[in-house]
């Protein structure tokens, strides 16, 4: 019997973890944060139902930390088994999970010190030592290499073309009603994305464990080379500071990337680039080591010549983030957290959002509650450090950046698999999202639902 549980990642984003058992064998599929609003990330703090030391594995599908930063959680509470993940995966786990871990920490202090938390005294999730506990249980895994979790019970990664190492997880469980195969999406990259390869194509399966971030709406047609050259160029003419709160892992690249040809293209001018992170110049290292899995990989150019600005400088320390402060005139600013939750990005928000010279462009998906959400939504003022500030920067969000595949896209790679999914479980998106992408399967003739929080089915 093969039995599946939906810890996360329902009804909402984030939070994707996923409980798969099968003959006495345990895995789970991601182990990710909770992002967003207050009630969303308190559920950080909450254990999965049964005790981590019971699991056998965790799988991951990406690095994002939707997807891994519950890991060091898991370790902690006394999970002894494997992580698997792609060779690139398990590059870009190992600085993003030792970057949240000294967030949680930093921002622990710092509310302390500042007095604005209301639990006394404030405690990080998970530390750094943490954090590194949890690297040393990952297993790297080439994609299509077989993984082998207990006597009926084996899995593959195969490219989902979200992020550097994105995957999708194929499983094929024996049993005495033959072989049952259910594949976990992970999260899905669009067939034209800026970086990464498009995903695969979807072979046969019985269930499909399918996101839905962009369920309900299409890509906007434009083209986000153009739509960035016309953002920037009026930045330029503002004589103000750009702000581009990016992930460190993947969108930073893409936009460093476009931003280097519209500049060899003379479409806009050279201005100073300052990617405002650490953990992006690690990130962006990772990339450049595997570039031949991108698409200007493919093209021949695998150095960093290739990828960013000629005026851009990556600013490792703290002395180098303050330094920007006295930067003036026009000028762009790359730095995380890409939601605006936490990190670098918010010290230049705080510094720069009430200045109407100030451009603020958001290249992602806004999750629920996030202030990143609030500030595309046209909010007043935000919150930030404790103090709320006004906003009289120009907000823009532009979704030609989309990582995600939207409707068309998501319906396309369903469609061209090499047989219909016998049952789709749509997850990874909010209520609206998920509702309408199941309506457009079952219109296609598919069988489809939305996932629910907490839910556990028989995969007969």
């Amino acid at each position: 019997m093969v039995n599946l549980q939906f810890l996360g990642a329902a009804g909402t984003v984030t939070g994707s973890r996923y409980l798969l058992e099968s003959d006495g064998v345990r895995v789970l599929v991601d182990c990710g944060l909770f992002q967003g609003s207050k009630a969303l990330r308190e559920r950080n703090w909450r254990g999965i139902p049964i005790h981590p030391s019971e699991l056998d594995a965790v799988l991951l599908t990406h690095a994002h930390l939707d997807h891994s930063g519950g890991l060091p959680v898991l370790v902690s509470r006394g999970f002894e088994g494997k992580v698997f993940a792609t060779t690139a995966t398990a590059e870009l786990v190992e600085p993003l999970l030792r970057d949240a871990g000294h967030l949680q920490e930093h921002e622990a202090d710092y509310a302390n010190f500042k007095g604005y938390a209301k639990h006394r005294p404030a405690r990080p999730l998970f530390t750094v030592a943490e954090a590194r506990s949890a690297i040393t249980r990952m297993r790297p895994t080439p994609f299509h290499q077989p993984m082998v979790l207990g006597p009926h019970f084996s899995a593959h990664f195969r490219r989902a073309g979200h992020l550097l190492g994105a995957a999708s997880v194929h499983f094929a469980l024996a049993g005495e009603q033959g072989t049952r195969r259910v594949l976990f999406s992970g999260d899905v990259g669009r067939s034209n994305g800026v970086l990464h390869l498009p995903p695969e194509r979807l072979p046969a399966v019985d269930y499909l464990i399918c996101e839905g971030t962009y369920g309900d709406r299409k890509h906007p047609n434009v083209d986000p080379k153009d739509a960035l050259a016309d953002v920037v160029s009026r930045a330029a003419n503002r004589q103000g500071a750009l702000i581009i709160p990016a992930f460190a892992a993947g969108r930073t690249q893409e936009v460093l990337y476009l931003l280097r040809q519209l500049e060899e293209e003379g479409r806009i001018p050279s201005l100073p680039v300052f990617v405002d992170s650490p953990l992006a110049l690690e990130c962006t290292s990772a990339y450049l080591r595997f570039a031949r899995e991108l698409k200007f990989g493919a093209l021949g150019a695998t150095d960093g010549r290739a990828m960013w600005p000629s005026r851009t400088r990556f600013c490792s320390s703290v002395a180098d983030s303050k330094a920007i402060n006295a930067v003036e005139g026009p000028c762009i600013i790359l730095s995380s957290s890409g939601m605006a939750t936490g990190g670098r990005v918010l010290f230049h928000l705080r510094r720069r959002l009430s200045d109407p010279r100030t451009t603020v462009m958001f290249v992602g998906f806004m999750a629920e509650g996030t202030r990143g959400r609030s500030l595309v939504e046209g909010a007043p003022e935000v919150k930030i450090h404790g103090r709320y500030l006004p906003v009289r920067a120009e907000v823009i969000e532009l979704q030609g950046f989309s990582a995600h595949a939207d409707q068309d896209d998501l319906v396309a790679w369903i469609e061209g698999a090499e047989a219909p999914p016998g049952e789709i479980f749509i997850t990874h998106a909010e209520p609206a999202a998920a509702s309408a992408l199941v309506a457009r399967l079952r219109q296609r003739g598919l069988r489809a639902r939305a996932a629910r929080d907490g839910e556990r089915v028989t995969l007969a």
